[in-house]
């Protein structure tokens, strides 16, 4: 069973930032805004409140803050909900950001604040063609009550794949062509799980600003990634079962058997639709040295037991009860459910993200059927 070493890295990030000295910068947000909705200035890595400003003189909000936080997050709302508009980095330069049409863009600022701007504006164009996209299947699918032909379905995919490998060559540009400033902080935050371990850990091994605390929930993903690539040890995850004993993931994996670690929630359709095909496996193979183990990201125990029950899932289950705060998710970087992880007898990993007629597949090889 492998540890959780980059963890060991954490605190020594956090000290780090600790000792680092704090930086004053100006924060002006003009332009559109409208009703006098409060303004936020918010860390950008955690969400937390820095400072609120209640009024719009001459709709204009000025903050001036002193903080270690290289990156902050302007946001607007009326409800406390966290509505993000822009973020900027504070480097002690004036910065200013302007609000159009409930989106902020950085109009003013230094050097590596303006080249996030520039950087944020190509990518932010590049999403707008996605939700066109989008749009206009959304469109063709009342059009044609739900049975779109196929040709179309074929030709928005092309269009579809060829957009996200702009996407993807975008992020990439913004990261690599910005390795002497902040703003590859930004975009690996953001996108590090999209980016890929291999690129990421390139990056960050001669990254000048890789010890910045903003990052350190790119390292978790890291970790959380590699745990998931084939040929890992299996890591450790402790929760209950449904009969409140404690229950642990090595209970199960490197005992010998195949084991598939899927990661559900009785409140996820997909989950729940996915299940009847593990089913299937579960029951086909079980003799032959196949185990399943449910991974819930279910808050309340009586949903996780009644979806168990009705669905008749007979495999382990276990879980903390803490949605989707479940330690399964930082340990495995799992953000979106149904997700799993394949591991052979000896406890480490053969394949992640094996559902559907894959699976079938897959242990059919494996079984030599």
């Amino acid at each position: 069973m492998r540890k959780l070493h980059l963890w060991a890295m954490i605190p020594a990030l956090c000290l780090a930032a600790c000792t680092e000295t704090k930086t004053s910068t100006e924060i002006k947000v003009t332009g559109e805004l409208g009703d006098p909705k409060p303004t936020f200035l918010r860390a950008f890595y955690t969400g937390d409140l820095l400072l609120e400003s209640q009024v719009a003189e001459d709709s204009t909000v000025t903050f001036v803050i002193d903080t270690t936080d290289v990156y902050v997050s302007v946001d607007r709302t009326a409800d406390q909900k966290r509505t993000s508009v822009c973020s900027v980095i504070a480097d002690g330069t004036p910065v200013e950001v302007t609000i159009k049409e409930g989106k902020g863009q950085i109009t003013k600022g230094s050097e590596q604040n303006m080249k996030l701007a520039e950087a944020r504006s190509m990518f932010q164009a590049l999403e707008e063609k996605d939700g066109a996209l989008r749009k206009e299947f959304g469109e063709l699918h009342k059009k044609h009550n739900g049975n779109v032909p196929e040709e179309m379905v074929n030709s928005l995919m092309e269009r579809w794949e060829t957009l996200e490998e702009e996407m993807l060559a975008a992020k990439k540009q913004a990261v690599l062509g910005n390795a002497d400033n902040l703003v590859p902080v930004f975009f690996l935050c953001r996108y590090a799980s999209d980016l890929g371990v291999e690129f990421v850990d390139s990056f960050l091994t001669d990254y000048k600003y890789k010890d910045s605390k903003q990052l350190t929930s790119v390292y978790r993903m890291l970790e959380g990634e590699r745990n998931k690539l084939p040929g890992a040890d299996v890591v450790d995850f402790a929760g209950k079962d449904l009969e409140d004993k404690e229950s642990h993931l090595t209970d199960y994996v490197g005992k010998g058997k195949y084991v598939l670690v899927d990661f559900w929630a009785s409140w996820c359709g997909p989950c729940r639709a996915e299940i009847p095909n593990i089913k299937a496996c579960y029951e086909k193979y079980q003799a032959k040295g196949f185990e399943v183990v449910g991974i819930s990201f279910d808050s309340k125990k009586e949903d996780w037991a009644k979806c168990v029950e009705e669905m008749g899932i007979a495999w382990p289950q276990i879980s903390d009860l803490k949605g989707w705060e479940c330690g399964a998710g930082d340990i495995y970087n799992v953000k979106a459910i149904p997700a799993t992880i394949l591991y052979g007898p000896d406890g480490k990993v053969i394949k992640s993200g094996i559902r559907g007629e894959e699976l079938g597949k897959t242990l059919a090889e494996i079984f030599g059927e």
